[in-house]
């Protein structure tokens, strides 16, 4: 009896090992996104509760822990997924040939980088050693999310995708 043997091609398995790489970054950067959320949601309610913020002993502080969780979960998942916002250069789908993608982690990571400049500039890191932990913490997390975002390709034609 024959056995029946797949082969692949080398443009398959090289397009399947960087699909994996890709989703790969993307899973540490998540995990890192989610145990910075975590540190900042510590580092807030000790903050509250040693009294160093005039905002933590407002009557909304609630709120703010909640809104802290959602984001402290809702990313990580959004990271994970190699979330993109797609953007068309033409609105007809007859003109559509490529889609220009943002990466969620990018964004992310741009955003996270400007914190770590600001805290570098504004000398916050200086008050305390949670300060130092909590910049130490957010470079990490900014190099994981740009790290995890150049992985992935920007523009995407409609043709790679499988799309007439």
């Amino acid at each position: 009896m024959a056995s029946r043997v797949e082969t692949r091609s080398d443009a398959q398995a090289d397009a399947n090992g960087r699909t994996a790489r890709i989703q790969r970054r993307h899973t540490i950067a998540a995990i890192v996104y989610f145990i910075y959320g975590l540190f900042y949601l510590y580092g807030a309610q000790y903050i509250t509760g040693a009294g160093m913020s005039e905002r933590g002993m407002s009557t909304g502080t609630t709120m703010w822990y909640v809104i802290g969780g959602v984001i402290a979960i809702v990313f990580p998942l959004l990271i994970h997924r190699v979330f993109a916002f797609g953007l068309s250069l033409s609105w007809s789908k007859q003109m559509q040939r490529s889609t220009f993608y943002v990466n969620f982690s990018l964004i992310l990571g741009l955003l996270v980088l400007g914190r770590v400049y600001s805290l570098i500039q504004l000398g916050f890191y200086t008050k305390s050693p949670l300060h130092i932990i909590g910049l130490l913490m957010a470079a990490i997390n900014a190099a994981c999310l740009l790290w995890a975002a150049w992985s992935r390709p920007f523009w995407i034609s409609r043709q790679s995708e499988g799309a007439n």
